[in-house]
Parts: structure tokens; sequence; C-alpha cells
């Protein structure tokens, strides 16, 4: 009988649900940007974060011996595309596997991105996320403690003595990391195969081998509380951007009215 301790199960549900509220959050504000700018701000806001997505797809592709047919980093088209990244390969086994990998990398590529460029432009940010924000505190339930240090850190994202030029620099740069890092819809369709062998392949070895289910356990915890602490810093970022949004389209509607 396989036995899975209930606060594994708990926290990787916990993280799941930050992350999959980030990513609907990131495809909202993206789509809002698109829809009251006409897809300017849209393309403008790709600059950065298309680059590292394609080029995250790109350097994966090479890892798995993949032969890279065509790219562009950066190319908007009339489809709405801004890049994209053609590879082939011989079919095997592990295909669909490093398909997977493949596909969700700029999730991976993105995150990396963004944690490099706060530790550069906004080191304050990064240290007080470091230091200060206990995920023990959502895992064990202490949502109230969590949410105020996120306050805390929107206070010192907005109201801090940095150069507000550099400021804005690292928050455009960040929006562009963030929104962009979410896979797209064919690179979800893409990883589906690979990820539900993923799924199979644990739960066999956790029925064979019990003392498996407690190593994956351990590892589910630990990513868990780097994806739920990447995903609450993305929608501290996202809340920003919302509100500038949220401000555009105001001013958008303001003076469309006759």
């Amino acid at each position: 009988m396989i036995h899975f301790d209930v606060n594994v199960i708990t926290q990787f549900i916990c993280a799941f649900s930050a992350c999959l509220f980030s990513f609907i959050t990131i495809v909202y504000v993206r789509n809002m940007l698109a829809e009251i700018t006409n897809n300017i701000a849209y393309k403008v806001l790709g600059i950065v974060g298309v680059p590292i997505h394609e080029l995250s797809h790109l350097t994966t592709a090479l890892l798995f011996n993949h032969k890279i047919v065509d790219f562009q980093l950066f190319k908007p088209s009339r489809d709405g595309s801004l890049g994209y990244v053609l590879h082939s390969y011989n079919p095997s086994l592990f295909s669909p596997i490093a398909n997977m990998l493949i596909g969700i990398a700029p999730l991976f590529g993105g995150t990396l991105a963004f944690i490099g460029v706060t530790k550069w432009l906004r080191p304050d940010v990064f240290d007080y996320f470091a230091t200060y924000i206990e995920l023990s505190n959502v895992l064990n339930g202490d949502l109230s403690g969590f949410l105020s240090k996120l306050t805390s850190m929107l206070d010192i994202i907005l109201f801090s003595s940095t150069n507000v030029y550099l400021t804005a620099l690292w928050v455009f740069v960040s929006n562009s990391l963030v929104v962009y890092s979410v896979p797209s819809k064919a690179d979800f369709s893409q990883s589906k195969i690979g990820l539900l062998l993923i799924i199979v392949i644990i739960l066999l070895l956790s029925i064979l081998m019990p003392s498996f289910l407690e190593s994956i356990g351990g590892l589910i915890l630990s990513l868990s509380a780097i994806w739920i602490a990447i995903a609450l810093l993305h929608l501290v970022i996202l809340l920003v951007t919302f509100m500038a949004v949220f401000v555009t389209r105001l001013i958008f509607q303001s003076g469309n009215r006759p």
C-alpha cells in the first residue's frame, strides 16, 4: 500500500495553484496590453522577454542534439507570433520527454534571467525576498504573515531611494521576462505527452519502490517552495504592471470618447 505524506500533497497543490494563478494573471495582462494598445505594447514589451524565451528553446533543443532548422529570436509577424525555433530530430522513446523539456524551457530561462536582472538592478528587492520571505509561512497556513511581507516588498519597489530610472528599467525588463516566460499553446501541446509519461513513470516507481516515494516527496517539497516563491514574486511585479495597464486603459478610453 502506498502512503504519501499529506504535507507533501498539500505543498504540491499550493505550489501548483500559485503557479497556475501566476500564469493566468500573466496571460491576462499580456492579452490586455495587446487589446488596448493595438498590439504595440505587446510587441514592445517582448523586446527582452521573447529573445530569452526563444533562446531557452534553442539551447535546450541543442542539448538534446536536435537539429535547428531555423529560428528568429525576435521577429513580429502578422499572425501574432514574435519569434520561433524550428527543430527536427530522430524519434526515440526519449523524444516525448526531450520535447517536453524543450517546450517548458522558457519557464526556467525566463525565471533565471528575471532573478539575475533583479540581483543586478534592484539588489534590495532581491535581498529582501531571499532573506525575509519565509516560505514555511505559506506552507504551514500562515498566509497573512506571508502577504504582509509581500506588501512590504511592494513598498520597497515603489518607494525606495533607488534611482527612479533604474527602477523603471527594472520594472520594464522584469515584466518582459515574466510575461514571456510562460510557454505558448504550441509549447504546452508539445510538452503534454512527455509530462504524462513522467507522471506514469513516477507512479510506477512509487509502486515498485516505496523508498523512491520518500525521495520524490522531498524533491517535490523543495521544488514547491521554489515555485511558490517565484510565482508570488512574479505576481508582485505583475501587480505593478496591472496598475499601469489599468491607468493606460482609462486614458485610451477617455481619449476615444466623442
